[in-house]
């Protein structure tokens, strides 16, 4: 099991458990049932632990409406060529905690939003295959992962499976995690479980950003009548 550090609150996680080397594995007791669980904390690096850096609904309004889309060149740069090289083999565990942390920050209101905003960031057409009370099973496809999965030996879309797990939970006020179950060149599918048996502790939920959508312009100008 392993859990990241900056994930837990002093409450849910004693201080003398956390550790200032990459990864150690500890073992504790549950208060609760007095069960030993072995479990690793990996400590994320600082620059992915800052709080508080921007406005997130001014920050994606800003550029969700902005009509100078981002260049994909420098999206992919940054994401397939100096990520990995930067986490190395924790590359994709960081990435679903970092998806999991940007969903805090952009917390949606609604499917419609959260497909909305799948589309906005480049991350693909998100689609939403099946729901029951404890699993959510959605599909991601489109060109963005097309064209990552036509240049990448193994590209990762663990950015967006964490962000799709912390958006279950937020909603739901429960513990939710997601793993990725179908993946080809063309699509992929990811599975989200919610347990209903673990409240997430002090949940607080941030208000949902208001999600920009396209303007539709109407011509006003009458068609000229037949002679």
């Amino acid at each position: 099991m392993v859990f990241f550090e900056i994930d837990f609150k002093p409450d849910q996680l004693r201080r003398n458990c956390k550790v200032s080397v990459d990864k150690l594995k500890k073992t504790d007791t549950l208060a609760e049932t007095g069960y030993n669980i072995d479990y690793t904390v990996v400590r994320i690096p600082r620059f992915f632990a800052w709080k508080g850096i921007i406005m997130t609904n001014d920050f994606y309004s800003q550029f969700a409406g902005n009509s100078i889309k981002a260049s994909i060149l420098s999206v992919e740069i940054l994401r397939d060529a100096l990520l990995p090289k930067l986490l190395g083999d924790d590359s994709s565990g960081i990435l679903y905690w970092a998806g999991k942390d940007l969903a805090r920050q952009f917390p949606v209101a609604s499917d419609d939003d959260l497909v909305t905003f799948f589309e906005q960031t480049g991350w693909g057409h998100l689609i939403i295959v099946s729901t029951t009370d404890d699993l959510i099973t959605y599909e991601l496809t489109g060109e963005p992962v097309a064209r990552r999965s036509a240049t990448i030996e193994s590209p990762d879309f663990m950015l967006e499976t964490g962000f799709l797990a912390e958006q279950s939970a937020l909603r739901t006020n429960c513990v939710s995690e997601a793993k990725i179950t179908f993946q080809n060149r063309m699509r992929l599918r990811i599975s989200v479980t919610i347990d209903h048996h673990q409240h997430i502790i002090n949940h607080d939920p941030a208000t949902p950003i208001e999600i920009v959508r396209p303007q539709v312009e109407i011509d006003d100008a009458q068609p000229e009548e037949a002679q």
